[in-house]
């Protein structure tokens, strides 16, 4: 790597200090840090080398002006490896009950500006080369740690002498020729004679919510024990350091394009579970307003105004707003629950998506169509980042979404291989990846809300609707809420919808334009904007962990609970109408309510918003053909009552195979047979496709069936 920084011809006078202000140095370590610095002292050199001094103690406590910017504070941001050298001397110049040598420490100046932070590619390179800066990304790749040589001892295989020459990034440096006999090698690198330092490399990413699409990356080197696995890929960080200028090369010539990195001193792990929203006292008040009900229902007025151009649906725009806030998970409590939308084309599923992904404080979208595993989850690679010779890790979406929202489309397009590896991250909200020689565990704590479509394109009003989907039922399962979108005919409802889209077209244009837009405001925004929307969910996901109110809630819900799981009184030939896995899911939803209307305890409205939302989504997708619940049809892809018709089918063929001299049924004595159970013609077809698809039946002839076992 070509590396060429930044230089001032006249860095020397800026880093001239009269004793005095030397002193004022030296008197401003003493008065503002001696406690943190007789901490330091102990744990110098074998736990810590680097010392952090805020920006703004700099700024107030040193009055030396220097040419430039003026203050000392602002001329160290313009020239950090001119006056480095005087902050680490007056360290070491400080008073101390005991003697140490403090002269290979690192001051980490931290805790910059505002208007010295930037978001990779948010700045001037060739502006900010060789100055100290603070960069706020999300880590997309890392390598891993490496040892890199800062001073290597090249050992004479003639005579042993050694040589010491100092290593840079660019390039290997070797001896010409040998100190004590002079003679050109041949050498070997004596590693216990050298200086090895522990480092890394990182690849910060602009955060998805920020950038609204492709987010411009910047390189950040890493050195020092210290600094090395302080954050981990999809991590959010600040990192402070200095800018440097990178020259590219093509092929093995150089070109005249640079590109900027950052020589990191210090890492700082921001919050990863919300973003940083700018948010007035005034909008603070009103949505403290809201939460209070002061302009309705909380979660109703939420709802109204997450899509209002989108008729009806009103319990799952809600129940997306609860997602994007999410529930308690303190430990290994998962918070977030997952929501699937399911149904007809031309239902608004995918309006709804891009509205989330809009408004969620931190969001990632991904389409189905395409998707790959590592683009979905995380991957170690081997390509040109780093020394394009070891493995990095690669985040993706659900690891970039750590702490917000994951929206993905058209589920059912995408890969089963994609699908199957979101499984685990989606319950256990953590990804392993073990490849390449990397061995590393990622966040996934993020809420996914998907949509998809029947395979056959439509809905089947004569098919049991779990098997218009073409999803594994392990994958149903991880989902807490599932909701069924149809187009159906409805003269009335058809013309509220079409009365909607267009009042909605107009009024924006009107809007657009300057009218005044009087009683078609809220067919545009809905009760409240979508930006004051966003910032009452980023205000509530950053509420504490709600409990119950008292044991009436808490026996409330288990008493609900019990009581669906004894609808069927508990008889073995019925179905299982819910299995535990909803119960959790009803109180993370109940959780995230609280934390909507910012209540420190779960009252029995968050209680009864949680129960009805699960109840109409069961209601949605888990009734059998009979009307009856049926936890099956979720976790195991078929209904109990399924279950039974599949097995009377495959019996039947088994029977009636016997009976014959060729060994096989006939699908026109089949469906006689079936008649008389009251399973049709569609019927016989669907279960006997099932039994095809499980390879327990073929067709050995023409109109025939051959049973062959394992159903």
């Amino acid at each position: 790597m070509a590396t060429t920084t930044s230089h001032d011809p006249t860095e020397s006078s800026h880093a001239e200090l009269s004793k005095d202000e030397f002193d004022e140095l030296i008197a401003f370590v003493r008065d503002y840090y001696r406690e943190e610095l007789g901490t330091f002292v102990q744990q110098y050199p074998k736990d810590t080398t680097h010392f952090p001094i805020a920006f703004e103690d700099l700024q107030r406590g040193v009055s030396i002006t220097t040419p430039g910017p003026g203050s000392f504070a602002e001329t160290y941001l313009e020239h950090p490896d001119a006056y480095d050298d005087h902050l680490v001397d007056a360290l070491d110049h400080v008073d101390l009950p005991v003697e140490v040598d403090l002269s290979h420490a690192t001051v980490q100046v931290i805790d910059l500006p505002e208007w010295h932070t930037y978001y990779p590619g948010d700045f001037s390179p060739k502006d900010e080369a060789g100055h100290y800066r603070a960069v706020t990304g999300e880590i997309a790749r890392a390598t891993d740690v490496y040892a890199r040589l800062e001073v290597a001892a090249f050992e004479c295989q003639r005579c042993g002498t050694l040589s010491k020459i100092p290593q840079t990034d660019s390039s290997f440096q070797e001896p010409h020729e040998c100190q004590g006999c002079e003679r050109q090698g041949p050498f070997d690198v004596n590693l216990d004679e050298s200086e090895l330092v522990d480092a890394q490399m990182l690849r910060l990413q602009t955060p998805p919510e920020v950038a609204q699409g492709a987010g411009q990356e910047i390189d950040v080197y890493l050195e020092g024990e210290e600094l090395v696995d302080s954050a981990s890929v999809g991590d959010r960080v600040t990192v402070t350091g200095t800018v440097h200028l990178e020259q590219l090369s093509s092929g093995n010539q150089k070109t005249p394009k640079f590109e900027p990195y950052v020589d990191a001193r210090h890492v700082a792990l921001e919050e990863s579970d919300h973003t940083e929203i700018d948010i007035s006292p005034e909008e603070r008040e009103r949505i403290r307003a809201l939460a209070n009900g002061a302009e309705g229902e909380p979660l109703e007025v939420a709802g109204q105004s997450l899509k209002p151009e989108v008729y009806g649906h009103e319990t799952v725009k809600q129940m997306l707003v609860l997602a994007m806030v999410g529930g308690a998970g303190p430990g290994d409590l998962r918070g977030d629950f997952h929501i699937l939308c399911l149904g007809d084309p031309g239902t608004a599923k995918s309006e709804l998506l891009d509205r989330v992904e809009e408004i969620a404080p931190r969001s990632v979208g991904v389409s189905g169509k395409g998707a790959t595993e590592a683009g979905v989850t995380a991957s170690a690679v081997q390509d040109d980042f780093g020394d394009g010779n070891a493995a990095t890790l690669k985040a993706g979406a659900l690891v970039k979404a750590n702490g917000g929202v994951v929206c993905i489309d058209e589920l059912d397009d995408m890969p089963t291989d994609v699908r199957a590896a979101m499984l685990g991250p989606m319950s256990k909200q953590r990804i392993h990846v073990n490849k390449w020689g990397i061995n590393a565990r990622l966040s996934t704590e993020t809420a996914v809300i998907a949509a998809g479509n029947p395979k056959h394109g439509r809905f089947d009003q004569y098919e049991p609707i779990g098997d218009q989907f073409d999803l594994a039922a392990n994958l149903l399962s991880r989902f807490d809420l599932i909701f069924t979108f149809h187009d159906q005919l409805d003269e009335d409802r058809d013309a509220k919808i079409a009365d909607r889209i267009l009042r909605a077209r107009d009024a924006k244009k009107r809007s657009a334009a300057g009218d005044d837009l009087e009683g078609d405001e809220k067919t545009v925004e809905g009760p409240i904007d979508a930006d004051l929307l966003r910032k009452w969910i980023a205000l509530a996901k950053q509420q504490p962990d709600p409990v119950f109110a008292n044991d009436e809630v808490r026996q409330a819900l288990q008493e609900r609970f019990t009581a669906l799981r004894g609808m069927h009184d508990y008889a073995s030939d019925q179905p299982v109408p819910v299995t535990f896995r909803k119960l959790p899911a009803t109180v993370r939803i109940a959780e995230a309510a609280a934390k909507f209307e910012f209540s420190e305890t779960i009252e029995p409205r968050h209680a009864k918003i949680a129960t009805e939302a699960v109840g109409e989504s069961m209601q949605d997708f888990g009734v059998d053909e009979d009307g009856n619940l049926d936890a099956d049809i979720q976790e195991t892809g078929a209904s109990m009552t399924q279950k039974d018709k599949i097995r009377f089918i495959a019996d039947t063929i088994a029977e009636i195979q016997q009976e014959t001299e060729s060994g096989h049924c006939l699908i026109e004595t089949l469906v006689e047979r079936a008649t008389e159970e009251d399973l049709g013609p569609n019927q016989v077809d669907h279960y006997v496709g099932k039994l095809k698809d499980q390879g327990v039946v073929y067709e050995p002839a023409t109109d025939a069936l051959k049973y062959v076992g394992g159903a």
